[in-house]
């Protein structure tokens, strides 16, 4: 921020200056501004390609944080499909890209850099020459040399400035039209339902034609419903239907193209979401959402949904952690605590999205009797069920048939019999498809009945799992009692580490190898060359001015024209080193964070889920936002002038000691005041710094969960309390920010002072030592020396950025260096791999497994053998085991004791990709990337067109297919969100017909 000051002061100083030098000058100042004017369009129009540069930066960087926020989200498909290098080759092809427009913009800033260090010299180099030519009777003497001189400094001190800001004023347009952009796109308020003046009715729709956007066409057509005030209505129909739409259109989600939306005035809504959302807080506070504690109405809530035996499994109780996206709890207990959250609201009207999907079906049972049902908690509210159970309908007052978007049938459950219609016919559906579950769920192999070990095959237990759906594929990890405190077994996301003390040198040496040593040399060669021309300059723009004019009074015109001819010799050493350091600084630069990105992401992919289970989303997103754009961009620039900064510094006291030896006793007090104020200054300045970095997580984590959950939050009409708490989180962050402000205030004072007390005891000695030296040493002298405490200044504070920046080296570095998982491929055995499974017999022997070290054990001495061909169920309440099998099959979680055979090969020998690539499984969770179907379909590019409409033809959604233009290639958008606009079912659907290969 302290950047902004300079938009209006620098220019300023620079038309100060100018003034100053026509006092000098006189006329001959023109010809610098001349110079200048020239200058003026050429910055300008590098100035707009900067500009276009860095949007495009920007939209190569969006694009790769939105896929790589993607496969976090998804990070569990990815390793159970041994996915991780199609999406690293993905990740790594956009952040290429990325640097190639890094690379350039780069050249452009270092072209505007060449431009601006070359300016005062040109200048003054013009400004000198037109001054000694214009009149034979001007003299360039010492005192209007070192003035001048000296002002010179003060203008390639300002202009310094301009690249800087002509890159921050150009990232800041870009910002500044993302936000606005952003503020000016479409809301909700104008959606919102009207308010029904019909006393009996709770809900009412009349002639509703929905679209999701103006852009696209309806989704829902001809709605008309009423639902009146205490009742219970069902909404049914195959998958696509619009059930969960039709929700959407009653929350104002959805554009009324036609037709309007009445809710009764006064009423509250809740509603529970199919996919069910879940925030990254305690269990408690999942439920209590935004209201108080009121423990009566709470233990009842616990107990009508289920969740009573769940609390005693939970470590903490009901103050366990659950994790970012529920990942401690199975899809049941999720789907309950999100029911729980909506009936403890105790709202007017409940939205009830499928909420008994994924539950058991006693549980289903118990849950209908005691919350949704006629008798149950919310019999005299208003509720709207959306259900695939047709065992509920007969209880419910009054049903809707729903297909293709549009409503078909309405009437009671006996009334729609009897029509004998569309509602009968999914009746009908539904019971045959429930006795084919039953024949195909059926034990075939029952001759050993008897026996404690059940045989099937991997395939079978494939089609089983397909079969009976999220029943049997629950939850992929959940939390294990431990033996700590309450306190400490309620925690399951670990705190973010934060380093202590200065940045460690191997950090430093980190970079400067990820850049190449030999080019970090060249680098700061380049600019010492640049000092020593600069210097060179000067001091031959002394001795010039201390040319003796000839005995007859006239000038000595062939020394005056060398002079000025190595003067301008040496003016163009300085640009041209410039440019070079400047272009080899923009490669070193590239290449060490292409290679840090490189690094950190292959670290991140290969860690093991357990990381993923105990680290929010926005704390990993953090390092690959923030943290790889620090490295980008900052510390590029910042490096460049510290070291510009350094032999500036050294250069000015080896001039001013070359004048005035005795000034080294003076400087070694002057050093230690000085070395103590940046010490004390930096110390301070990196905490602060690591508490910005670690402060900014939970931002980027709240507002991820809340923009999911978005849809949740404006039912329960909660926004204002999810904006108060990003805002304690964002003042949590701007603490910081206050802080580092701060800081840098008391340093400036303290190094002005210090500055002003270097040029006082010069001017001091020169004037002790008049009789000594020269008018135009002096004043070379005292030019150096006012030069030397803006240096130091701007030395501190540029350095103690560097350091502060290297902080997102330091956090790169950690995340660089993660605990891995197993081997990658298997290196230790002889094993044909494309033979292997031939069979599918699967053995567990006495195998124990617990999902982090000081964890109880979750699966204990399984035993167990599976026979090829065989197809077993795997059965049990929440929390028996049953995913953790699954996960043990896969190596997701490796074992603490025993063994598991695959045709009679250890797993535990093989490497994680060959293991995971020759047997599959079907996830609960859908996971949809955005993209191609063909890339959804077919990630690592392994099968033909006609292998990929096999599978979508198995999975019954080749018509949905075929009616998208596009086809194959058909370009999902995040999260599969045109998908599931058609239904919630397809991603899933696609994700799984991948598997039929």
């Amino acid at each position: 921020m302290w950047t902004v000051n300079l938009i209006w002061s620098c220019p300023m100083r620079i038309i100060l200056v100018m003034a100053l030098l026509w006092q000098y000058l006189g006329v001959a100042s023109l010809a610098g501004v001349l110079v200048m004017l020239l200058i003026m369009p050429i910055t300008t129009k590098l100035a707009s390609t900067s500009h276009k540069l860095q949007k495009k930066q920007m939209g190569w960087k969006d694009s790769r944080l939105r896929q790589m926020g993607e496969i976090l989200s998804g990070i569990k498909v990815l390793k159970l499909f041994a996915w991780e290098t199609a999406f690293m080759r993905s990740i790594s092809s956009i952040r290429e890209k990325e640097a190639v427009t890094l690379r350039k913009l780069a050249f452009v800033n270092g072209t505007i850099t060449f431009l601006w260090i070359c300016a005062p010299f040109l200048i003054a180099i013009s400004s000198f020459v037109t001054f000694v030519l214009i009149d034979e009777a001007n003299i360039l003497d010492p005192s209007t040399a070192f003035v001048s001189l000296t002002l010179f400094n003060t203008l390639r001190t300002n202009m310094a400035f301009i690249p800087q800001l002509v890159a921050e004023v150009a990232q800041s347009r870009v910002s500044f039209k993302r936000v606005t952009d952003f503020l000016l796109s479409e809301e909700l308020e104008g959606r919102s339902p009207d308010i029904n003046t019909n006393d009996s009715n709770a809900i009412e729709i009349d002639g509703g034609t929905f679209c999701w956007t103006n852009e696209e066409p309806p989704f829902l057509r001809d709605i008309s419903l009423s639902v009146r005030q205490g009742s219970l209505v069902a909404v049914v129909g195959p998958v696509g239907a619009g059930k969960s739409a039709l929700f959407s259109a009653i929350l104002g989600e959805m554009h009324a193209a036609e037709g309007t939306v009445r809710i009764m005035k006064g009423c509250r809504l809740a509603y529970v979401s199919q996919q069910a959302w879940i925030q990254n807080a305690t269990l408690r506070q999942n439920i209590l959402f935004v209201k108080p504690m009121e423990r009566t109405q709470y233990d009842l809530t616990l107990s009508r949904c289920c969740l009573k035996p769940d609390l005693k499994i939970l470590p903490g109780g009901d103050l366990t952690e659950i994790g970012e996206k529920g990942v401690n709890l199975s899809g049941g207990q999720k789907q309950r605590v999100s029911l729980a959250r909506a009936v403890y609201q105790d709202a007017d009207i409940y939205l009830l999205d499928d909420p008994l999907s994924a539950v058991d079906s006693h549980v289903g049972a118990h849950i209908f009797k005691h919350v949704i049902g006629p008798n149950g908690a919310l019999s005299n509210k208003t509720r709207i069920l959306a259900t695939h159970d047709i065992s509920v309908l007969p209880d419910v007052d009054k049903i809707y048939v729903m297909s293709g978007g549009k409503i078909l049938e309405s009437g009671s459950y006996r009334e729609l019999m009897n029509q004998k219609g569309e509602f009968a016919r999914f009746i009908e559906e539904n019971r045959k498809k429930q006795d084919e579950d039953d024949e195909d769920s059926s034990p075939e192999a029952n001759e050993n009945e008897d026996k404690t070990t059940k045989r099937m095959s991997s395939e079978d237990l494939k089609a089983l799992m397909k079969r009976t759906g999220s029943r049997l594929s629950r939850s992929i990890s959940r939390t294990i009692s431990v033996e700590e405190s309450e306190k400490k077994k309620a925690q399951f996301i670990e705190n973010e580490k934060m380093e202590i003390g200065h940045v460690k040198a191997s950090i430093f040496w980190t970079y400067f190898r990820y850049a190449t040593l030999h080019l970090t040399l060249f680098f700061m060669l380049g600019f010492a060359a640049y000092k020593c021309f600069e210097i060179g300059s000067n001091v031959w723009l002394s001795q010039w001015s201390s040319d003796e004019p000839l005995p007859d009074g006239s000038q000595n015109v062939p020394l005056r024209n060398m002079r000025m001819g190595i003067y301008g010799l040496l003016g163009l050493g300085q640009g041209i080193s410039t440019l070079i350091a400047t272009i080899i600084m923009a490669v070193a630069s590239t290449r060490a964070s292409i290679r840090f990105h490189k690094s950190m992401l292959w670290s991140v992919l290969r860690s093991p889920m357990a990381f993923f289970d105990t680290t929010p989303l926005g704390r990993v997103l953090n390092r690959f936002g923030k943290d790889i754009n620090t490295v980008d961009v900052g510390i590029p620039a910042r490096l460049q002038s510290v070291v510009t900064l350094i032999i500036a510094i050294i250069g000015s006291l080896v001039v001013i000691i070359t004048t005035h030896p005795i000034f080294i006793a003076i400087m070694i007090p002057l050093s230690v005041v000085y070395a103590f104020i940046q010490i004390f200054y930096m110390t301070t300045s990196r905490q602060v710094r690591r508490l910005q970095s670690i402060t900014v997580s939970p931002v980027l984590s709240f507002f991820s969960e809340t923009v999911q959950g978005s849809s949740t939050i404006r039912a329960f009409g909660s926004q204002y309390e999810f904006i108060q708490r990003q805002n304690k989180h964002m003042d949590t962050n701007c603490r910081t920010f206050f802080t580092s402000t701060t800081l840098n205030r008391w340093l400036g004072v303290r190094l002005q002072f210090l500055g002003n007390t270097v040029v006082f005891i010069t001017a001091l000695l020169s004037v002790a030592q008049r009789n000594v030296y020269s008018p135009a040493i002096v004043g070379l002298t005292l030019s150096y020396a006012l030069s030397v405490t803006e240096n130091l200044a701007n030395f501190v504070r540029t350095w103690t950025m560097v350091e502060n920046q290297m902080v997102s080296v330091e956090r790169i570095y950690e995340y660089s260096h993660l605990a891995s998982e197993a081997s990658w491929k298997t290196e230790s055995i002889n094993l044909d791999l494309n033979r292997w499974p031939s069979k599918g017999a699967i053995t567990f022997r006495n195998y124990k497994m617990r999902y982090r070290a000081g964890m109880e054990l979750v699966l204990r001495g399984i035993n167990v053998d599976i026979l090829p061909g065989q197809k077993v169920g795997v059965v049990g309440r929440t929390g028996a085991g049953k995913s953790s099998l699954a996960l043990a099959l896969f190596r997701i979680v490796e074992p603490t004791e025993g063994t598991i055979f695959i045709d009679g090969i250890d797993t535990s020998v093989l490497g994680l990709h060959d293991l995971r690539t020759k047997i599959t499984i079907i996830p609960q969770d859908p996971v949809v990337f955005s993209g191609t179907l063909r890339i959804n379909l077919d990630p690592l590019e392994e099968h033909s067109d006609e292998d990929l409409w096999r599978a979508i033809e198995q999975s019954h959604l080749k018509s949905f297919v075929l009616s998208i233009e596009a086809g194959l290639d058909y370009q999902v958008s995040e999260g599969g969100e045109n998908l599931r606009i058609c239904t919630p079912e397809i991603p899933e659907k696609l994700l799984n017909s991948t598997f039929p290969f």
